[in-house]
């Protein structure tokens, strides 16, 4: 299983970008389905340009054709992102900051952990 990090619309529907070393994301969809049964979600690969949505009962393959946004940063535009989701994003990087201790850092058991192809979807790493 891969690291995702879902964002929500405004809409209600869950939202996750990725770019997998492999094409994955068929193989990983029965876990999702079965783990967030009670939510509509996409799920996207932004390396091979291609998706799936799930709409509590079935799942889609999609595709975009629009360029740009999401489908560049794995960020959803704050226009689209809900209130809560804003929040949320904003409250985690508080508390973040807030549990960092700099003296206790360690940059090599870091990507160790959590390899630095990831961090470009982390809230806590924008900005």
């Amino acid at each position: 299983m891969q690291f995702l990090r879902f964002q929500k619309a405004v809409d209600g529907t869950y939202f996750a970008a990725l770019k997998p070393l492999y094409n994955v994301l068929s193989l990983v969809l029965p876990y999702l389905q079965d783990r967030f049964a009670d939510q509509k979600w996409v799920l996207y690969d932004l390396k091979r340009e291609y998706g799936y949505y799930h709409n509590l009962s079935t799942i889609t393959e999609v595709h975009f054709e629009q360029k740009g946004g999401p489908l560049q940063s794995g960020f959803l535009d704050e226009s689209i992102m809900d209130q809560d989701e804003k929040l949320f994003q904003k409250l985690w990087q508080t508390y973040f900051k807030a549990i960092t201790i700099k003296e206790r850092t360690n940059p090599k058991l870091h990507r160790q952990n959590l390899p630095t192809r990831f961090w470009k979807y982390l809230p806590e790493k924008k900005g």
